[in-house]
């Protein structure tokens, strides 16, 4: 039976920079579940995200608890890099054939429905459903495989909206140093987008956690220790970004492993992924 509540937790606390802490049980009918709920916070405050592991069908819910008015109203205001990122997780569920069911206030919305963000949040709900899954069927690393995938889109979807606090090395605040050379301002800006936990939740949901130039998965290589442990790279040049440039996971970050990343900032503009795929290619053929 796989996975289990804890490795569920600590994957997506990785993934998110949220800490989460997990348990498990089962319906009435027997189908089992998992649930995350951010640690270190009256349950009743937050919301809870229940992962349902049916025959060949995962359902994933997301609730507030009992008194988190406060919560929904700020997942309502949220900016519009939130914004926008909440629409490319949801769009990423959408074309990978899930169906989605998002309420506001009581009345169903499609998520790029303008009109969400028209009125202030009482409640909120939101069901990602994704049937035809080859899952338990006896293989439970991929059983472990899809409900972390799935659990990570929703929860990447959500991360967007919430009123997260900024990193303790500043990755979600404006950096502004004195007396550096262009290139090093430019790398702190990059810093800052790439590290910045809803970006890098969203862009992993989207992109996956293998490396874009190498294809290495960090997981397969040294196991369950590595799993999910990738970088987000920002493929735009800074020098194109403007000030109120607002990032799109789909296109402007993509994961490439600790190597490879170091190597694309090797020089200012960075090398590009492709860029990195040839100098790997030109390797090999030596």
């Amino acid at each position: 039976m796989s996975p289990d509540p804890r490795s569920l937790a600590e994957r997506i606390s990785a993934e998110t920079g949220l800490e989460f802490s997990g348990r498990e049980g089962r319906d009435n009918d027997g189908t089992r579940w998992l649930e995350l709920q951010p640690a270190g916070y009256p349950p009743g405050q937050t919301f809870m995200l229940r992962t349902l592991i049916g025959w060949r069908r995962l359902d994933v819910h997301f609730r507030p608890g009992n008194f988190a008015g406060d919560l929904m109203s700020a997942m309502g205001s949220a900016d519009e890099t939130g914004r926008r990122t909440f629409r490319a997780v949801m769009d990423v569920c959408r074309d990978a054939e899930a169906e989605i069911t998002l309420t506001i206030n009581g009345t169903a919305y499609s998520p790029d429905d303008s009109a969400i963000w028209d009125t202030p949040w009482r409640s909120f709900g939101l069901d990602v459903r994704r049937g035809m899954l080859a899952i338990n069927e006896g293989n439970t690393e991929e059983d472990a495989r899809q409900v972390e995938l799935w659990t990570s889109r929703v929860t990447a979807a959500l991360l967007a909206l919430l009123p997260v606090e900024a990193d303790d090395d500043g990755a979600e605040t404006s950096v502004e140093v004195s007396g550096l050379p262009e290139g090093a301002r430019a790398r702190i800006q990059v810093n800052r987008y790439e590290r910045d936990r809803r970006n890098r939740a969203a862009a992993l949901a989207i992109h996956g956690y293998s490396c874009k130039a190498c294809k290495l998965d960090m997981g397969e290589r040294y196991g369950s220790a590595a799993a999910g442990f990738i970088e987000v790279h920002h493929v735009t040049p800074v020098s194109q970004l403007g000030e109120d440039y607002i990032i799109d996971p789909r296109t402007d970050l993509t994961p490439l492993c600790p190597n490879c990343h170091s190597v694309a900032h090797r020089r200012n503009p960075p090398y590009s992924v492709d860029d990195l795929r040839e100098m790997l290619a030109s390797t090999h053929e030596n």
